[in-house]
């Protein structure tokens, strides 16, 4: 069965959307949680060792990045079970980084704050356990696949908007489907980063949440 929409929303997605509570009158700002909010590859390296694998990350990708302990590049299938392993046991106990929901509380006071990121959808409510735990309590919206269709569904019913994703591809589709949506490239790990010094998509580009919430409140606040 097609779970997408002619406007390319899934289903499963837009009857979350319609549950958010939107002023249009106010800013907006979408913010994706892995790598963003909390950290995924090292935490994700952290588990890998704990099952008797490795992860060697070359690039931004996991792709081909699991190998067995005797050195031997991990089958697909391994790598599947492996990372829904760690979204069913890990997920309600990922890092978050330092500055983030001090920045959220703070926008939060005049902006508008969506939750958008593509976890699991069987791990959506730890998902939220885990950030409220870290004090960040703002909707959550589960999505799967490009966030393009979700994001143009938001800025439809807010003001002025802004988006935080490190997923090149996912401001791509932002670019794509909701180009009146400004798009801030941030990576929380600093190991990481550096493969991604230039995403085109992106308009602008942050190294910690300080330097993040300068961004958002010039975006949205004119400040």
């Amino acid at each position: 069965m097609d779970m997408t929409s002619s406007t390319g929303l899934r289903e499963d997605v837009a009857e979350q959307l319609a549950t958010l509570d939107l002023d249009a009158g106010r800013p907006l700002l979408a913010v994706d949680v892995d790598e963003v909010i909390v950290g995924l590859a090292g935490h994700l390296g952290d588990y890998a060792r704990e099952n008797g694998f490795d992860l060697r990350l070359t690039g931004y990708k996991l792709n081909g990045a699991l190998w067995r302990a005797d050195g031997t590049e991990a089958s697909r299938e391994e790598f599947n079970d492996l990372f829904r392993g760690f979204f069913e046991t890990q997920t309600r106990h990922q890092r978050v980084y330092p500055g983030a929901a001090d920045a959220l509380r703070t926008l939060s006071e005049r902006v508008q704050v969506v939750i958008l990121t593509n976890v699991p959808f069987y791990a959506r409510a730890d998902r939220i356990d885990n950030l409220s735990d870290h004090g960040i309590e703002y909707p959550l919206v589960a999505n799967a696949g490009p966030k393009g269709p979700a994001l143009r569904w938001l800025s439809a019913r807010a003001g002025r908007m802004a988006f935080i994703d490190d997923s090149p591809a996912q401001l791509d589709s932002s670019a794509t489907d909701a180009p009146q949506v400004t798009r801030i490239h941030f990576v929380g790990d600093d190991a990481l980063r550096g493969w991604l010094a230039d995403v085109e998509a992106a308009q602008h580009r942050a190294d910690d949440w300080a330097a993040l919430h300068r961004i958002v409140e010039t975006v949205l606040l004119g400040r």
